[in-house]
């Protein structure tokens, strides 16, 4: 799952279709390399892989194959309204445009619970290999919960001080990543693997094997992100032509990165012995497969990285989640209360709120004694892919409503036929995985329905909300947008925001990164 950009853009007004060109801006590479360094490539590996490989065995390779299509269509229309709508990018943003402000309130509610699932399942994970890190340079074993509530209340204290992960440390983070995978994967193949190296995860059976549907959960996951090149749209030189340029690119990156990486697992692992190897500890079969072919050296260096990442993981959706409460309650949406600021300009009452129910899920679940890695990474991040495709569908529709009143001299692969493909597809691809959960969560129809309950609940409540508090305050503006982490504060820059009325399109307000912590009562919004 790639992290909110590392990056902040400016908050100037989006180009228009005939904007100038910035001769120093950001090029292609430069805006690739930004969404590179926050998919957290080691994460996705030595994370995510195995229990894909858990779920549906060798499907996990080309599971990454099959989303990697479908955001290369969903990147047409994306790209494309992106440039007719102010502000940076955002799901929400380009749902209000085209669906209504409505509908963004309903997305809105059922992103937050998306970024809150997706929280608690990186905290389990950053505990899960935390403490593999522990045991390893001390030989102590460390329960996974009271790390990971150290976790939690640690990015509680940090979301306050608003300080986070910038830039230059996801790049060398991103590069030591790099080098740590290379390194295995020369040695994997050198070594001609466990048992020779085959291609039998790419026969043709394989490209409709029944299993893929089970990792898609954990897949299409791990393009989560990829979209946000669409933020940098201020900052970037010839805007129209880099960011689809880019988007492109970096999907394409991912997925061939993706694909040859869990290949070479499968490589190391050989399928003759991969279901013995995952019978065990499934979160250590990267890191002892390493010790196998690499040797003992550089696997500690492994377990770092991965706790690093994972860690920064929850510092970005700690700061994305504390701010949508923000925004939803300035919206009408939550309770006034929640949007109270601290004197640093961070979330005060949202953050808290926020660590709270991180924690409470996570005892809950202790209790209940689920495994953190092959149960509650799994329970927890189910929702939050779920959220992702839905909001990425009602993206594609909006984007057939938005150039259906105003073509704007779009082609019509662009505004129509790229968009509905890539709706199909994505409404496809969430039928399969809502019908295979099961395969990946362990869980019957009854388990797997409580799972999603929270998902239907919100956007219930956003629906119920949104038409009985006045329109004007139910805009995408005030929900606000896709975040950004600032290099220096990492406060989550807010994106502007353009909702669509009935007598055309209203800019608006989105959350000052800076705001004011004792607001004046009586001062009006400036939004006209």
């Amino acid at each position: 799952m790639a992290l909110p950009p590392a990056h902040t853009p400016s908050d100037a007004p989006s180009d228009t279709p005939g904007s100038a060109v910035r001769p120093r801006g950001i090029g292609t590479p430069g805006l690739v390399f930004f969404v590179l360094a926050a998919a957290a490539p080691l994460t996705i590996l030595a994370g995510f892989v195995p229990l894909g490989m858990l779920a549906g065995g060798d499907a996990v390779v080309l599971g990454f194959f099959y989303p990697g299509l479908v955001y290369l269509l969903f990147a047409v229309g994306y790209t494309t309204i992106a440039r007719h709508v102010p502000g940076g990018g955002a799901f929400l943003t380009y749902i209000a445009a085209g669906l209504g402000a409505r509908t963004g309130s309903v997305a809105g509610m059922v992103a937050y619970v998306g970024y809150l699932g997706g929280q608690i399942g990186f905290t389990a994970s950053a505990s899960v290999f935390a403490s593999l890190t522990v045991e390893g340079f001390t030989g102590l074993t460390v329960p996974w919960l009271p790390i990971a509530l150290v976790i939690t209340l640690a990015v509680l204290i940090l979301g306050l001080r608003r300080v986070g992960v910038g830039a230059v440390t996801v790049a060398v983070l991103l590069v030591a990543e790099a080098a740590i995978l290379a390194i295995f994967a020369v040695a994997v193949l050198a070594q001609g693997g466990y048992e020779g190296l085959t291609l039998t995860a790419f026969a043709p059976e394989k490209w409709v094997s029944a299993a893929l549907p089970g990792v898609f959960v954990l897949t299409f996951v791990a393009f989560v992100g990829f979209e946000q090149t669409t933020v940098y749209r201020t900052e970037t030189r010839s805007p129209n032509r880099t960011i689809p340029r880019a988007t492109y690119l970096a999907v394409t990156v991912l997925v061939l990165g993706y694909t040859f990486g869990a290949w070479v697992i499968l490589q190391a692992a050989g399928e003759s012995r991969l279901a013995s190897l995952l019978t065990g500890d499934p979160s250590q079969l990267v890191f002892s497969l390493n010790d196998e072919f690499v040797g003992t050296a550089i696997t500690p260096i492994m377990l770092v990285l991965v706790v690093t990442s994972f860690f920064a993981g929850v510092i970005a959706l700690q700061n994305t989640s504390s701010r949508y409460l923000v925004n939803l309650a300035r919206g009408g949406l939550m309770p006034a209360g929640l949007s109270q600021l601290a004197a640093s300009g961070s979330p005060l009452t949202a953050n808290f709120v926020q660590t709270g129910l991180v924690l409470i899920v996570l005892c809950l679940f202790a209790v209940a004694g689920a495994d953190p890695y092959t149960q509650i990474v799994t329970w927890t991040n189910t929702p939050t892919i779920i959220a992702v495709l839905v909001l990425q569908i009602l993206t594609s529709l909006s984007v057939i409503v938005f150039f259906r009143r105003r073509s704007r001299g779009e082609r019509a692969w662009n505004r129509m036929i790229a968009p509905l493909a890539s709706a199909v597809l994505l409404a496809l691809a969430l039928i399969l995985l809502i019908s295979q959960m099961g395969a990946l969560t362990g869980l019957g129809p009854a388990g797997n329905a409580v799972i999603i309950a929270p998902l239907v609940l919100a956007a219930a409540w956003g629906l119920v909300r949104a038409s009985r508090i006045d329109t004007a305050r139910a805009t995408l503006a005030t929900l606000g947008t896709d975040a950004a982490i600032d290099p220096d504060t990492t406060t989550i820059a807010e994106v502007g925001a353009t909702s669509a009325r009935t007598a055309g399109t209203a800019s608006a307000r989105a959350i000052d990164p800076n705001p004011d912590p004792n607001p004046r009562p009586d001062r009006k919004d400036p939004t006209p």
